[in-house]
């Protein structure tokens, strides 16, 4: 594992890179790895490892104003900047002497699930595409997680901050995560119980994020719609893999409309799990599988 530094529009973002063993010499298919929400590279590790040991040179990336990656203001979750930071990736991974540059994927989860698939929509050196988990509508998301009442007092904030910053060229910032307003995201007591595992099991986060994200973050995300690109990912071989069972964050009812509208070669499988164990053993292990099966029949 190396860490690396990447030119996305001006900003450096932060990856690690992962080189199989026996590489030297070659030329070896490729993935860049995104995460979800406010989440970190150092989340994707056992992922990035996993997919190097099958034979690809994997990069595990901060998006811009995230972890150790340049960019401000810091905690700025803009979709398609993401968008932007993956086709960056690419573009570094295209460079290596290590990596074939036309055999390159990507592999993206939660909210980085419907970031591949928009990326994959827009850029045809996208080869392969694994979305797991995928948030793919901002609005639904809220909307759904939310409820209703909180959902219109998030809207009223996001109104009260582009005023803000209108006047002042600067906005506020809001909690990723918490019960009570302002905060983004509710605390989930049920999902939560992978993190407590996590914790005893190997000794850190289930998942490691930023505490705080701009309000305007929000404003961006509500404009997010990566659903309305599926049927623009075809010929390039979709893969999406999701927990199939009690789920508030992926919803598989709104993955399985979008689904509907996708073009081949395209395959859906829904695991027997909940929400936030497909990010540990067994879940995350068959979800990885499934994974390096579709790259090494695409890429």
């Amino acid at each position: 594992m190396e860490k690396i530094f990447f030119n996305s529009e001006g900003a450096q973002c932060a990856a690690l890179l992962f080189i199989p063993e026996g590489a030297a010499g070659k030329r070896l298919p490729a993935i860049a790895l995104g995460h979800g929400f406010g989440i970190l590279k150092e989340s994707l590790i056992d992922e990035a490892e996993y997919l190097a040991r099958a034979g690809f040179v994997t990069l595990a990336f901060d998006y811009r104003s995230l972890g150790e990656s340049e960019g401000e203001p810091r905690g700025s979750i803009f979709p398609l900047n993401q968008v932007e930071d993956f086709r960056n990736a690419i573009s570094f991974l295209q460079r290596r002497d290590e990596v074939d540059p036309e055999r390159i994927g990507i592999w993206g989860a939660s909210f980085g699930g419907g970031v591949v698939i928009r990326t994959a929509a827009a850029d045809r050196r996208v080869k392969c595409v694994v979305a797991m988990a995928p948030i793919i509508n901002g609005r639904r998301w809220l909307d759904s997680v939310l409820g209703g009442s909180r959902f219109q007092m998030l809207r009223e904030l996001v109104e009260t901050d582009r005023e803000l910053r209108y006047e002042t060229g600067a906005g506020g910032r809001i909690a990723l995560a918490g019960n009570e307003m302002p905060a983004l995201l509710p605390v989930d007591e049920r999902g939560g119980r992978q993190h407590l595992r996590s914790m005893q099991e190997r000794g850190r986060p289930l998942l490691e994020g930023t505490a705080e994200i701009s309000i305007q973050s929000v404003e961006k995300v509500i404009e997010w719609e990566a659903d309305r690109y599926i049927d623009l990912v075809s010929p390039t071989p979709l893969l999406v893999v999701t927990p199939g069972q009690w789920d508030i964050m992926h919803r598989f009812d709104h993955i399985r409309e979008m689904w509907t509208r996708a073009g081949e070669p395209r395959k859906l499988i829904p695991l027997a799990c909940e929400q936030m164990e497909v990010y540990l053993p067994p879940w995350q292990t068959r979800a990885l599988e499934h994974a390096e099966a579709w790259f090494k029949e695409w890429l």
